[in-house]
């Protein structure tokens, strides 16, 4: 008796009929081909469960502008949103999807619209960020057999991890999702790793070292750093000197201690004064009112580079050791040293892993005080900081998005050939 192959339906799509698979898939086949021998261009889709206006879609967005400037056909595809988007020059297709970041249901949501469009298209590549819910469709629709797509999983850091730290799951769930990302990366065709520190993580975890590959960084865009003007901070009754900062505000990110370290600058600068720029989840907003303390809330991209030029000082202050902070590769130290600002961080793994002290960055030990007298030091310094700014623009080409794309385009032609 002949064997055949069983259709069936990923659970999170429900019903779904197999009619027609066959012909579908062998359409589909023959548009790759025809593709193929017309020297057409490759096409990518991007895909995370975020919206472009999240942070982390600065990275999509770069990459994607940058594999259109190559020849390479991107489709971005990320959660809808109704606000006005940040980004307005989109040289590739923008697909906004119905999903939610922080509910399982959201995910699911994501994960079934994603399956409908993927099924639509012939993609070659198709790189999906964390949370999984980017790979999930893409890998049923390639067992299906209705896809060919390489399937890159691009693990941005340990966000499961992350998720259990700050409350967003608990230690039970997050046991489940770590065996669930754990199976998915398993099952794609290759892994991105933002750090060697996530790598050999990953690694540790049984994920085959050949199938690993580690770009640093998220790519900083320094022409456009270069070449966005500063904003005029005494518009909103801000005087110099000014220690600021860029980022996700929350206790999480030790903004509490951040805070308390200006508190004690002030002690010793009282005409200092503190900006904070990014999204803030509640935590610390008891502490936002202080004396000299400036939240200026989420802006978009290109406003908060100009705030970030405006800055005497940047600082990025973190003193928790563990794996789920020491991989990561902050973009907003890279884009500190791409808008010539000189930067007074802690000697923790994820800062000390890109600045050397007093040569790319002022690099404290891991407290409030330290990190004052630190920052204070740095104003005082003219010639430091000269010095410090010039060498950190230097060093941050090699996380530029160019040399960032250079090896994920490489990535990609590599598992297609």
């Amino acid at each position: 008796m002949g064997s055949h192959k069983r259709c069936f339906s990923p659970p999170f799509l429900g019903s779904n009929p197999c009619t027609a698979i066959v012909k579908k898939h062998a359409f589909k086949t023959l548009q790759v081909n025809v593709r193929k021998s017309k020297g057409d261009p490759m096409k990518v889709a991007l895909i995370q469960n975020v919206t472009l206006n999240d942070h982390r879609s600065v990275h999509s967005h770069n990459v994607a502008c940058e594999l259109q400037k190559r020849g390479i056909d991107v489709d971005l595809i990320l959660q809808k949103t109704d606000e006005d988007l940040f980004f307005h020059d989109q040289p590739y297709r923008l697909i906004q999807l119905p999903g939610e970041t922080y509910s399982v249901q959201g995910q699911i949501t994501f994960m079934k619209a994603s399956y409908n469009q993927i099924q639509e298209e012939r993609y070659d590549i198709i790189h999906g960020k964390n949370p999984f819910s980017s790979v999930c469709a893409p890998l049923f629709l390639k067992r299906l057999g209705l896809i060919k797509s390489r399937i890159i999983y691009d693990m941005r850091g340990l966000w499961v991890d992350f998720g259990v730290h700050a409350g967003q799951f608990s230690p039970v769930l997050g046991t489940v999702l770590h065996a669930v990302d754990k199976t998915l990366m398993h099952l794609c065709d290759h892994v991105i790793a933002i750090s060697s520190e996530l790598e050999q993580v990953l690694i540790s975890k049984g994920i085959p070292p050949r199938k690993v590959t580690t770009i640093p960084g998220s790519g900083v865009n320094i022409d456009e750093v270069e070449h966005i003007l500063s904003e005029p901070l005494e518009d909103l009754g801000i005087s110099s000197p000014v220690t600021g900062y860029v980022g996700t505000v929350s206790a999480s990110r030790q903004s509490d201690r951040l805070i308390e370290a200006f508190h004690h600058l002030l002690n010793h600068c009282k005409e200092c004064h503190l900006v904070l720029v990014g999204p803030e989840d509640g935590t610390v907003s008891h502490l936002l009112s202080g004396e000299n303390i400036h939240y200026l809330g989420v802006v978009p991209h290109r406003k908060a580079l100009s705030l970030l030029k405006s800055f005497d000082v940047a600082v990025a202050y973190h003193d928790i050791d563990e794996p789920l902070f020491n991989v990561a590769v902050p973009i907003k130290i890279l884009e500190y040293m791409a808008a010539g600002i000189p930067i007074v961080a802690t000697t923790h793994a994820m800062y000390k892993n890109i600045l050397v002290h007093r040569k790319t960055g002022y690099l404290t030990r891991s407290n409030p005080e330290s990190f004052a007298q630190g920052i204070l030091s740095v104003l005082k310094d003219e010639l430091l900081q000269k010095s410090m700014v010039t060498q950190a623009r230097m060093e941050v080409e090699k996380y530029s998005i160019q040399s960032l794309v250079d090896q994920l385009e490489s990535l990609y032609y590599n598992l297609i050939d």
